[in-house]
């Protein structure tokens, strides 16, 4: 098991604006962030829109070429997908680091707006103790030949919500821009389970949507798309040309992602009585 965690300082505001059933509000330090397992504290959230909502397919032959414009889903152990794809996680070592590969190093760690008396799990670590690490949840029954997932569940947050992920170059705890201009997006297979809230939001960013960017510090309204997840696993596959700021936060400068300079990728759900949302087999696509 990687316990070792890295974070930076964080310098973190959140707006009061609410966007569909979404809502972005706080104060400097009340996110919590660079959670169990390791990562940088550069976790500020904001209200995600409602509009971008992606649903799966019902049939399990859709397939997705390395042209794809839209994001596109389908569902079953068995669907199609892309044919190319690079992973950054299998989470099949069952342990909190995204796989040392393509020159990535990072750790995988849990956040959430600090509402009194809500919980989530695994924790956020915000002093970086490494005593609760982020840890992987055994699938039962196993998807395929897949027998772990990176999952985070929680109820009562209502202000903006929670949400968990990673940084893609964090080698001895400074944050580095990552190269992903190779690819053309990212793809995984994600569900929830029951009771959870229904939908949650990929987020992405780089030099214009990361506090370690220097264009943003406060109001860091990173790249990211809707998706409509359900108790069926769906695999996702999203471009890079689909993301998009959420419109709350500051602009990014820039029509679309700058792919070659990447800093992290997270999964947020919003304010949401309960939710329990499930992530494998990430990697990069071509």
């Amino acid at each position: 098991m990687k316990n070792r965690i890295f974070l930076h300082g964080l310098n973190l505001a959140l707006c009061g604006l609410a966007v569909g059933a979404f809502v972005a509000c706080g104060d400097d330090g009340g996110e919590g962030s660079g959670g169990a397992g390791g990562g940088s504290g550069s976790t500020t959230s904001g209200s995600v829109s409602s509009t971008t909502t992606t649903t799966g397919t019902t049939d399990p032959t859709t397939t997705s070429s390395s042209t794809t414009t839209t994001t596109t889903a389908t569902t079953g152990v068995g669907g199609g997908g892309p044919q190319t794809v690079e992973m950054i996680d299998d989470m099949e070592d069952n342990d909190n680091a995204i796989l040392a590969a393509g020159g990535r190093v990072g750790y995988w760690y849990t956040f959430n707006d600090g509402s009194e008396g809500a919980t989530q799990t695994p924790p956020p670590d915000p002093e970086g103790t490494g005593e609760t690490p982020f840890t992987m949840t055994e699938l039962a029954p196993a998807r395929g030949q897949s027998t772990t997932a990176a999952r985070s569940w929680g109820k009562g947050f209502e202000t903006w919500g929670a949400g968990f992920g990673f940084d893609l170059s964090s080698p001895e705890g400074a944050k580095a821009a990552y190269d992903a201009s190779a690819f053309t997006g990212i793809t995984f297979w994600a569900k929830i389970g029951a009771g959870s809230v229904e939908s949650a939001t990929v987020m992405i960013s780089d030099p214009g949507t990361d506090p370690d960017g220097g264009v943003c510090t406060d109001e860091c309204d990173k790249w990211q798309k809707t998706l409509a997840l359900t108790e069926e696993w769906q695999q996702f596959t999203i471009p890079f040309a689909d993301l998009k700021q959420g419109g709350w936060g500051t602009p990014a400068g820039s029509e679309q992602i700058d792919a070659t300079q990447l800093y992290s990728i997270q999964f947020q759900v919003g304010a949401a009585p309960e939710f329990d949302v499930y992530i494998d087999d990430l990697g990069f696509y071509n």
